[in-house]
């Protein structure tokens, strides 16, 4: 690598702490000057949306719009990853903070945020830069978006049950997330657009069936946004492994078993939670 290379590198990794330093604050002194003790579910999107188109911006800013089509799919996931932690945290933490250490506890998770922020945006950087050169770092990347990806799925599913949303806007939302979010995953594991379509499909449909067996059994959002969550950790491990669960039906039905001794485990703790 010459010494231009490693200016250039150095000198997006500045960027991307800047940008990732710049959202965690902001989100962290919104929360603690909050004035209300709740926000309204408009407001709180409306806050997401502002940081996403932020993050995005952001992201042409570091990568000096040295991009291809493509680039922008790596620039989405990291920016709907930005929108789904400043959803999380606003509605998860939804009073305003009187005292001291509830501060201190949002700080600590922040600190987190900022970590997962700035890792999405290195994700996104080693996608962006495999499409000029070949990394042998594209595999951490390919780890990082599935660790994203698993997050999203999480925060967006407690986000849109714990809004004030209708019905029949949410689900709709919860199936476009549901689509989306294994397809840019896939796309970054190099798939190719038949093998794309079917495996996120399915991927879908299995976190699909897993929502809905939880969803119709309570209404405690933190329980019920961890099974769609669940299948998709399962079912991104057996499509991207399928040679060998194919030839190892041990490992498939162990795989399943443990999926539905954890499926109904959350349900159980649904309905009593009620």
């Amino acid at each position: 690598m010459d010494r231009t290379d490693i200016n250039t590198d150095s000198e997006k990794r500045g960027k991307f702490l800047f940008l990732a330093g710049v959202i965690t604050l902001a989100i962290f002194l919104t929360k603690i000057l909050q004035g209300t003790d709740s926000v309204a579910s408009w407001r709180v999107y409306l806050d997401g949306a502002i940081y996403f188109i932020v993050a995005f911006a952001g992201l042409l800013w570091a990568f000096n719009f040295q991009i291809k089509m493509k680039s922008l799919l790596y620039i989405l996931q990291s920016s709907l990853f930005v929108f789904s932690e400043v959803i999380f945290v606003e509605i998860f933490f939804f009073q305003k903070f009187d005292r001291l250490y509830e501060g201190f506890i949002l700080f600590a998770l922040l600190v987190l945020i900022f970590l997962g922020i700035y890792v999405s945006f290195l994700m996104a950087n080693v996608f962006n830069v495999d499409l000029f050169k070949k990394l042998p770092l594209v595999q951490v990347g390919r780890t990082s978006s599935y660790l994203i990806s698993l997050l999203m799925m999480y925060f967006l599913t407690f986000g849109f049950l714990s809004s004030s949303f209708p019905i029949y806007l949410v689900l709709p939302l919860i199936l476009i997330t549901y689509v989306l979010i294994p397809f840019i995953h896939y796309v970054n594991m190099g798939m190719e657009e038949g093998e794309l379509w079917r495996k996120t499909l399915l991927t879908s449909a299995i976190s699909l069936m897993l929502f809905f067996g939880v969803f119709l059994t309570g209404s405690t959002h933190e329980l019920t946004a961890i099974a769609p969550a669940l299948g998709y950790y399962f079912a991104v491990s057996m499509v991207t492994q399928e040679q060998i669960f194919r030839k190892n039906s041990v490992s498939f039905i162990f795989s399943m078993i443990l999926l539905s001794v954890i499926f109904f485990i959350i349900i159980f703790f649904n309905i009593i939670s009620n």
